[in-house]
């Protein structure tokens, strides 16, 4: 399969800063894709953007707070006015949620909703209307593997994904034949500031570093699942396996996470 040409494409990137998104968003410039970087924290932006503009000049980065779902529309306004309109919308901004069920508090569900959900969302009814009246456009909503297989103490984190997914799903289903399409990237553990240890979650479990991609190996994959009209990309062949096995009996697959976490 030729790889995704990114000429004359104004491609959207949140969370830009790092991990994934900054890999996807330098992917994207590489390709020839003209930029717009979106996350909180400029300084770790502008490095991104530094990187995006050795491949695409015009690139553009905008400081915002995507958490702020009342600011989401004039954001959205800015990025059209930086690039002169948005033809692919990665929305990668998240956060995670490490903590157990019975630890949980309505607080902790609600704010991880807010990034990981609502935002993405507003996001993409704000930029869409320019897509439908072009008649050309691609969603890309990055999922994870949280939603496809259970794991201890990210509950409210995989139900956020869980959410997107049926989003996306509907958008998948209604945008049909608008000449916008509506996408799911769904990346498996991934090296990035992402799993490392952050205020107001538990410790991360450790990882088989078997079993880990790189945020660069992952972005690559999400910039070049842009290539075909494909739904439902995985960022690795083993992600696509271990999704096809749990699916395959469900309790059996719960039932061997039991014993793993808890030693047996």
């Amino acid at each position: 399969m030729a790889g995704w040409s990114g000429t004359d494409r104004r491609v959207v990137v949140t969370g830009a800063s790092s991990g994934i998104g900054a890999a996807a968003a330098i992917e994207a410039a590489r390709a020839g894709a003209t930029v717009a970087l979106v996350a909180r924290r400029a300084d770790r932006l502008g490095e991104v953007l530094a990187q995006c503009r050795t491949h695409s000049p015009a690139s553009q980065m905008v400081v915002a707070d995507l958490d702020d779902l009342e600011g989401i529309d004039a954001v959205a306004a800015r990025l059209a006015d930086a690039l002169g309109g948005v033809d692919v919308l990665i929305n990668n901004a998240g956060v995670p949620k490490r903590r157990s069920v019975v630890d949980l508090t309505p607080a902790d569900v609600e704010g991880v909703m807010r990034i990981n959900y609502f935002s993405p969302v507003r996001l993409t009814l704000a930029l869409l209307p320019g897509m439908l009246e072009r008649g050309d456009g691609d969603i890309v909503n990055v999922s994870s593997m949280g939603v496809h297989l259970a794991a201890y103490r990210v509950s409210a984190y995989s139900a956020t994904k869980a959410a997107l997914e049926m989003f996306t799903e509907g958008l998948r289903l209604e945008l049909g034949g608008t000449g916008v399409r509506a996408r799911l990237f769904i990346p498996g553990s991934t090296d990035s500031e992402f799993s490392t240890p952050k205020p107001g979650n538990d410790e991360p479990f450790p990882r088989d570093p078997r079993t880990v991609s790189s945020a660069e190996e992952v972005g690559a994959a999400l910039i070049a699942s842009l290539a075909d009209d494909r739904y439902i990309t995985y960022a690795t062949e083993r992600d696509a396996a271990s999704s096809a096995a749990r699916n395959a009996d469900p309790e059996a697959w719960l039932e061997n996470l039991r014993r793993v976490f808890s030693g047996g």
